[in-house]
């Protein structure tokens, strides 16, 4: 799941420590036709300066959306962030006036679509970091086309390292039951044995398939839903919360889709992006070690294992309920003063629609669970919370963004997804 925000506040103090890097960054734009709302995505690339530390460049796709404006900051905060030069691609010009005044990088003003500036952007990166669109197979076609052809001209092999999500894993509950399915990405057979067609997995094949062909060293992302604020200058929260805590303000309780009953996983933004960070030292490296190619999907829901001294193998996976969900929301929200009462019930199909988006069975009614193994056998270590108590005690800080955001603000819904959502039974 992808997620936005708006401009911080803060975005002075916080870019003071930024330094260059060679970042080409993309947006796209989409818009939904039944509400209006417009979701900024976007796509960068970074190079890194030729020194004795670093002979390598990294591109990003996405530096306005979520995932992106806290991934940005604290990449370019490290202590090695001298290695590199950030010039960024992004659509519109306000947009791009405001990365030049506030990061004082250098842009280049084109759409997600244009598929020769794609290619030669990657073609001058030695990695690509997706965090915009996981829907959208030209962009990514381009992008590998564009390592693809680096290889061809210098023999260096490109990193492609894409974010996804976990919506691929979903299923059809549409509220009314719990799977016991959980994936595990160190049995990527499972992963690759979802449809082509479905949410995500377009692009997840076409990046895996060249990784493994040996054209690219590629790695596929899954976050499960994100929560966490953000910390960049333009988008800085999540999707699924916020757009239940808006249902409930309006509705005046907290409600579920459907039964509620299905379960999900959830990852904090500022752990996802240290899998990512994670991920991009190992590729940078000199013996890069992270399963890749064919083998290069990760999950990284939160796990949790009976003690610091069980085997990975024994890690379990921290799901919730929707109804659960709503429950916490409920109650939180209630003690803070904001719902009449703590009580939950069901979303009515009217208010399904108007508070979550056309995609509500989809996004607020599946099942998807997932097991980070490969994430925590490479060292990361996720901070945010103990099991739940992570998301569960974000839903203050996320309503009162909703509150500075906008109470009456149309749901968010990612369209890409939704037209993928027949590919799977």
């Amino acid at each position: 799941m992808c997620c936005d925000g708006n401009i911080s506040a803060r975005v002075d103090e916080e870019f003071q420590t930024l330094t260059p890097v060679e970042l080409i960054h993309r947006e796209a734009i989409k818009i939904d036709p039944f509400d209006g709302d417009v979701i900024y995505k976007s796509l960068t690339l970074l190079k890194a300066i030729q020194s004795p530390l670093s002979q390598f460049s990294v591109l990003q796709k996405s530096g306005t959306n979520y995932v992106a404006n806290f991934s940005l900051p604290r990449r370019r905060i490290r202590e090695d962030r001298q290695r590199f030069d950030i010039t960024v691609l992004i659509r519109g010009e306000d947009r791009a006036a405001l990365i030049r005044e506030k990061l004082g990088l250098k842009t280049v003003v084109a759409d997600l679509s244009d598929r020769t500036i794609v290619t030669a952007a990657a073609e001058n990166a030695d990695v690509v970091i997706n965090t915009a669109n996981a829907d959208h197979p030209e962009g990514a076609s381009a992008i590998v086309e564009g390592l693809k052809n680096r290889k061809a001209k210098t023999g260096k092999l490109g990193t492609y390292i894409h974010i996804s999500g976990t919506g691929a894993l979903t299923d059809k509950a549409e509220g009314e039951f719990a799977d016991d399915k959980v994936y595990d990405d160190e049995h990527v057979e499972d992963i690759k044995a979802i449809p082509v067609d479905y949410v995500h997995r377009a692009c997840d094949t076409l990046i895996s398939n060249a990784g493994e062909a040996g054209d690219i060293r590629s790695y596929i992302v899954m976050p499960p839903m994100i929560y966490g604020r953000g910390t960049g200058p333009f988008h800085q929260t999540s999707v699924q919360i916020p757009a239940l805590i808006r249902g409930a303000l309006k509705a005046g309780q907290s409600c579920y889709y459907g039964k509620g009953i299905p379960l999900w996983n959830a990852v904090h933004v500022q752990d996802l992006t240290n899998l990512v960070l994670l991920l991009l030292d190992d590729a940078l490296s000199s013996a890069p070690k992270a399963p890749n190619g064919g083998e290069g999907f990760y999950f990284c829901g939160w796990q949790a294992a009976p003690g610091r001294d069980q085997l990975l193998k024994r890690l379990v996976t921290i799901s919730f309920q929707w109804k659960q969900l709503a429950q916490e929301i409920g109650n939180r929200l209630h003690s803070h003063g904001a719902l009449p009462t703590a009580e939950t019930r069901s979303f009515t199909e009217q208010e399904a629609g108007d508070a979550l988006g056309t995609w509500a069975a989809f996004a607020y009614g599946s099942n998807s669970r997932s097991k980070a193994i490969k994430a925590h056998k490479l060292g990361w270590k996720p901070a945010h919370g103990d099991g739940n108590d992570g998301l569960f005690e974000s839903i203050i800080t996320e309503y009162k963004f909703v509150l500075e955001e906008g109470r009456y603000k149309s749901p968010i819904v990612h369209f890409d997804e939704m037209y993928a959502l027949s590919g799977k039974k």
